[in-house]
């Protein structure tokens, strides 16, 4: 006689909503990723909080955190989506990817710059993998993603690569200024010492490769910035430094909408640049749509 399902069992898709959630910061976002409506979102934690016996999330403030027994499920339940994942994987090779998902996650200025490049044909080729890409701050988040399963892959830069996973080069991001319209540039020299020691700098704190890039072209002229507007917001630098009289430095493709806002962009005459690369994991039976996605790299 077959047996019939608990119903007090502990299901993937109750394992895969608080992850989710976890990983997109909302319920809203999560249930939008995992293509559900909010209230059966809802009902799948409901439910595995009845078959704890604990409530998973509680309220604070506007938001819903994790409580004890829900951040200890978390890994738990990535391993187990990641093993399942891994059985899908198998099917998903055998059927050309048909089906499938790939998770990518970025550095901020990449995932609005180069990435699309990429992905685009990706996903004319294979439109039935469903593609999520998230946003992270700095190496170490990459990295952590990709242990934690977050990412099947990200793109970052190609610097210092942890032993514990792979790198692959793309190409080496160039570098350019920006200032305001009524800044007046020598064409022949670019930037200056005495540009950079009068101009108040727009850039991000210490720590992300666009500052580091920056503190080494200000070491090359020994200049130092006047005045400093720190931003977490990579998409405000090129705005603020327009705005403000003053000046960034940021990849070509973001100086270039410099005049958006009245702005110009300045060259280096001694080049600037970042190498760009991915990483993945060092998988025994890697997700197929990754190996097909590194094809197009």
């Amino acid at each position: 006689m077959e047996r019939e399902p608990l119903e007090n069992s502990i299901s993937l898709a109750q394992l895969e909503a608080v992850v989710m959630i976890v990983d997109y910061g909302s319920f809203t976002a999560a249930a939008d990723i995992l293509g559900i409506s909010q209230p059966s979102l809802s009902r799948r934690i409901s439910a595995l909080e009845r078959t704890l016996g604990l409530p998973v999330f509680r309220a604070s403030g506007r938001d819903m955190v994790l409580t004890e027994i829900g951040r200890s499920i978390i890994p738990a339940g990535r391993r187990a989506l990641r093993e399942v994942a891994a059985i899908g994987s198998i099917a998903s090779s055998t059927r050309a990817l048909a089906t499938g998902s790939l998770r990518i996650a970025g550095l901020p200025s990449l995932v609005g710059g180069i990435m699309p490049e990429f992905i685009g044909p990706f996903h004319r080729r294979h439109p039935g993998v469903r593609i999520e890409i998230l946003s992270l701050e700095d190496g170490e988040q990459l990295a952590d993603a990709l242990r934690l399963n977050r990412a099947d892959l990200a793109f970052g830069v190609n610097e210092r690569i942890p032993a514990d996973l792979i790198g692959k080069s793309l190409r080496d991001q160039q570098f350019s200024a920006v200032v305001s319209e009524e800044t007046e540039v020598d064409p022949d020299t670019g930037l200056s010492a005495e540009l950079l020691n009068s101009l108040t700098l727009a850039t991000l704190p210490q720590g992300t490769s666009i500052r580091k890039i920056t503190d080494e072209v200000y070491r090359s002229f020994k200049a130092t910035a006047p005045r400093l507007i720190i931003t977490t917001q990579r998409d405000a630098l090129v705005h603020l430094s327009v705005a403000t009289g003053g000046i960034t430095l940021v990849p070509r493709i973001m100086a270039s909408t410099a005049v958006i806002f009245g702005g110009k962009q300045v060259p280096l005459l001694l080049p600037a640049s970042r190498p760009l690369g991915v990483i993945y994991r060092r998988d025994e039976y890697r997700n197929p749509s990754v190996d097909e996605f590194l094809k197009f790299l």
